[in-house]
């Protein structure tokens, strides 16, 4: 078994990476990095590309976090050869091409705050305002929608045990394979929990989302503690500005 150096890790995670630290040391990811080790040299493609595994964590600081969307897995489709899932739980902005859960999401948000909005593609936007856009399963193979889910679980269940207890962090999770940790979720540990279904479902059957107004519920809750206004919907010069550095 190669040996994984926490040396390499700890960059992939960013302000997270002490949190995380605990589980790498007790060798959490041997048998996940050994797993996918062996799937790439018998030539099985994972998405996402292996820098982008952990870009959620990345994206978002530990300390600003606001809110924690758990989805699925990554997208398991690629086009042209470039694999559509970025690291960001619903994001497509490697191919720039929004996939069809996505474009679900942004009609669900636009009807829930009665506001139209540019549908980007990239969800660094909603990162930067410190939502955690993360997936139950954090690699799937390219083919196979949630072939990865068993690997991950301890992972998961490691983050909502250990990490996101105790922050008072609301929480929303889309898909029956996101609500299994909402066993490991309880009031007096971790912050509100929403349960809506995944816009996967809604698209498949050609209609709207539910999302039983979790997400206008989030934002009011984040603006009573922390002051802070969460913008689901921007237009493309307010995210174009995001990216300006001062």
């Amino acid at each position: 078994m190669t040996k994984l150096s926490w040396d390499k890790f700890e960059p992939q995670f960013g302000t997270w990476a002490s949190k995380v630290k605990p589980f790498f040391d007790s060798g959490g990811f041997d048998p996940i990095y050994e797993f996918l080790k062996f799937e790439s040299k018998r030539g099985r493609k994972i998405a996402p590309i292996s820098e982008l595994t952990f870009r959620c964590f990345r994206e978002t600081d530990m300390n600003n976090t606001n809110c924690i969307i758990l989805s699925m897995c990554p997208y398991h489709s690629h086009i042209k050869g470039t694999i559509i899932s970025d690291g960001l739980a619903f994001g497509c902005s490697t191919t720039n091409i929004l996939q069809p859960s996505l474009n679900i999401l942004y009609s669900a948000w636009e009807k829930e705050f009665d506001k139209e909005a540019y549908r980007s593609p990239d969800l660094s936007y909603l990162s930067k305002q410190g939502i955690l856009l993360l997936n139950s399963a954090l690699t799937t193979e390219i083919g196979k929608a949630g072939n990865h889910l068993e690997l991950w679980k301890p992972f998961t269940k490691y983050l909502f045990e250990e990490v996101f207890a105790y922050t008072g962090i609301p929480i929303i999770m889309m898909g029956k394979d996101a609500q299994f940790y909402d066993r490991y979720v309880t009031p007096l540990t971790h912050g509100p929990l929403f349960k809506i279904e995944h816009p996967s479902f809604a698209a498949r059957e050609n209609r709207d989302m539910d999302t039983k107004g979790a997400f206008k519920a989030v934002t009011t809750i984040v603006k009573q503690n922390n002051g802070i206004n969460l913008n689901w919907l921007m237009s493309k010069e307010d995210i174009d500005l995001q990216d300006i550095p001062f």
